[in-house]
């Protein structure tokens, strides 16, 4: 028995000793946990401060336009050397064209597109940004890229003018998304029915030359278009060119707008219909006065906006001068003036060097209207600086000879006086030959027009009281509407807007 008890307790003592080394043991060390780092990578904000670059003489901020962001410097201001202040998502890291930015440090932003990157604290997420660096005026300028913002506009034109005196032109974002072509004040935009104005100098310069009235019929035995079309009616042979530039002669009452319905000014197999032809099926379907129960629609009633009345001018320009429209325009009209870049455009094919690319909206197809068969109504390209300067020609201060007589810019800055009732006839004012005035509430004392086509929005305006003038182009059309309205509102505003901020 003890020699049982001596090793009963022995084996109690191993036990126990391996129990005490075992509470001794250290025990293993957890894995070490990552620190929670951000997946973030956003630029919050870029500006260019006056603490930064005591050189400017305002400080400004990028505003986004479309998936780009743009800024503006003060003219003369040194691109190559700005320093710039950028806020990111905390802990992330930014990089301007892939050189890790330093705090006080200056970059060079004189390039066409700056790229911008932010890499997140995590190093998961980059973000890259487009970065636009201009000259201009931030007050206009933002405002810009917020309209251009708003309603998907790549690239816009302005230029603003007192008296002869051109006091800010200037290009904004892009006239061609694919190659990052800037645009400039020199670009070409399609004018749309900023086109009918065009025409009516035409009309005009033949008329001052002596070669035709403004109360000359235009069809019929005695009219200016005798033997070019079928189906004249005593209704047609009373319209007069005076009744087609103020559109008043009633052609296209009560028929949707045939310069731009398929089955006027296209054959079955897609190809765009001659000039004629499209006028032609107008007369055949309009053969006597509409009348809508308020009024018969003769000529010289009321104002019915007709694109297809333009058209039957250009066909005029062209009987009477005997040179093709474009040639007669260019010749007689524009370069006496010393304007040599305006042009019919055309299809996309036929995009000049100098030429935005258009951006269309919602499904729609601008390269697909027929601009030459359309030229009198919605054909012409041109820039804002030409039109600008072709506001010089026209607007009664002998600073810049004008090229008409003041009895003939009167008649086509005056309201027409309609000889109908009611809302658009005699009590309409707003539409002289030509051109629209006597906004209610915009560019007071001018005459000015906008122009609409799929691809394109332009406005410009003559000749304020203050003896301003501008013009506002775009290469898209949007169709949504924002809290001011829809893109021509905005355009409307803007320029009138601009306008009198530069007025002295």
């Amino acid at each position: 028995m003890g020699t049982k008890r001596k090793l009963f307790s022995a084996w109690l003592t191993a036990v126990a000793v391996l129990f005490a080394l075992a509470a001794c043991e250290t025990p293993e060390p957890e894995p070490p946990q990552e620190p929670d780092l951000s997946d973030k990578a956003s630029l919050q904000h870029f500006s260019f401060t006056t603490s930064d670059n005591p050189t400017l003489e305002t400080g400004s901020a990028a505003v986004l336009a479309n998936d780009y962001y743009c800024i503006t410097v003060p003219e003369g201001a040194d691109r190559s050397r700005l320093v710039p202040s950028i806020s990111v998502s905390e802990g992330a890291s930014v990089f301007i064209e892939d050189q890790p930015f330093e705090k006080g440090r200056a970059y060079d932003f004189s390039g066409n597109v700056q790229q911008i990157k932010v890499v997140s604290e995590s190093g998961k997420r980059t973000s890259t940004y487009k970065l636009l660096v201009k000259h201009g005026i931030p007050y206009v300028d933002n405002q810009v890229y917020q309209f251009m913002n708003d309603f998907h506009v790549p690239g816009v034109s302005i230029s603003i003018m007192q008296g002869t005196e051109v006091k800010y032109s200037s290009g904004f974002g892009f006239a061609d998304n694919a190659t990052r072509t800037r645009v400039t004040p020199d670009h070409l935009f399609r004018m749309a029915s900023i086109s009918k104005q065009f025409c009516t100098m035409c009309i005009m310069m033949l008329r001052e030359q002596g070669r035709l009235q403004l109360d000359q019929p235009v069809f019929g035995e005695n009219g200016i278009l005798k033997g070019l079309y079928a189906n004249v009616t005593p209704y047609h042979e009373g319209i007069t060119v005076r009744h087609l530039l103020s559109h008043s002669s009633g052609i296209c009452k009560g028929l949707s707008d045939p310069a731009f319905t398929w089955s006027y000014r296209m054959y079955s197999n897609g190809s765009p219909v001659p000039t004629d032809t499209l006028i032609q099926r107008t007369l055949n379907d309009r053969q006597q006065p509409y009348s809508d129960g308020t009024m018969t629609w003769s000529p010289g009633m009321g104002y019915n906006y007709s694109n297809v009345g333009f058209c039957i001018l250009h066909r005029i320009v062209e009987v009477v001068s005997g040179k093709d429209y474009e040639s007669f325009l260019k010749e007689d009209v524009l370069e006496p003036m010393g304007v040599t870049d305006t042009h019919i455009g055309g299809y996309e094919s036929e995009r000049r060097p100098n030429e935005c690319v258009y951006y269309m909206q919602e499904g729609t197809n601008g390269y697909a209207n027929p601009l030459r068969e359309l030229a009198g109504a919605a054909g012409i390209i041109t820039s804002t600086n030409q039109m600008m300067r072709v506001l010089t020609y026209m607007d009664g201060d002998d600073t810049v000879p004008d090229i008409f007589s003041y009895e003939t810019l009167q008649e086509m800055y005056s309201p027409y006086v309609y000889q109908g009732s009611g809302t658009y006839g005699s009590n309409y004012k707003r539409y002289g030959l030509g051109w629209r005035m006597n906004h209610s509430s915009l560019f007071q004392g001018a005459h000015y027009h906008g122009g609409n086509i799929a691809g394109t929005a332009t406005l410009w305006a003559g000749n304020t009281d203050q003896h301003m003038s501008g013009a506002f182009v775009c290469n898209s059309r949007a169709y949504n509407s924002n809290s001011s309205g829809d893109i021509d509102d905005n355009m409307y505003i803007l320029l009138d807007r601009f306008l009198k901020f530069f007025q002295e």
